[in-house]
């Protein structure tokens, strides 16, 4: 029997395999577990989404020939920039993304309550908010913000980030 063998599109079909990793201090990069990486075609629409592994991995398979983009997101993190990679003949790309955490995304506040020395609220006092720094041996206090006590003697802070602070109150005379 004579057979005719007619190439088959879905048997050239190729993969984008990676890595999402978290910029660290001083170059250092960990992976990133759980970052949802999403995979456009060259017309921008999307192809398909997947999940990053414990390790940071994530996988796209059956992909056809042509130019794709991938975008990775993650809450708390900002992604260093978009992906590309060219899929050729079921070529397989392996690319490494890379993310930052996004400070502005794990902010708290500090407040309290100001009072004089038998317990009564104090309105209108100045409060200080100082981020403690200690290098070695060395501790530096940084004033970041500033603000006034209301009628019931309160104050608030907001959008601060991770770290060691120092509150400070001086009634103005």
């Amino acid at each position: 029997m004579n057979l005719v063998c007619v190439p088959e599109v879905t048997l050239a079909l190729g993969a984008i395999a990676g890595v999402v990793m978290v910029s660290g201090l001083m170059g250092a990069s960990t992976p990133l577990a759980g970052a949802k990486v999403t995979l456009q075609n060259p017309d921008g629409t999307t192809a398909a989404v997947t999940y990053t592994a414990a390790d940071g991995e994530f996988a796209f398979y059956d992909l056809a020939d042509g130019v794709y983009t991938l975008i990775s997101s993650a809450e708390g993190y900002r992604a260093d920039s978009t992906m590309t990679a060219v899929i050729t003949g079921g070529s397989i790309a392996n690319v490494s993304m890379s993310m930052t955490v996004d400070t502005r995304t794990y902010n708290g506040t500090v407040s309290g309550i100001i009072r004089d020395t038998s317990g009564q609220a104090v309105a209108g006092c100045f409060v200080g908010l100082y981020r403690v720094t200690t290098v070695g041996t060395l501790t530096q206090e940084q004033l970041v913000a500033v603000t006034k006590t209301n009628s019931a003697g309160k104050y608030l802070f907001g959008g601060v980030t991770g770290g060691e602070y120092l509150v400070k109150a001086k009634l103005e005379q």
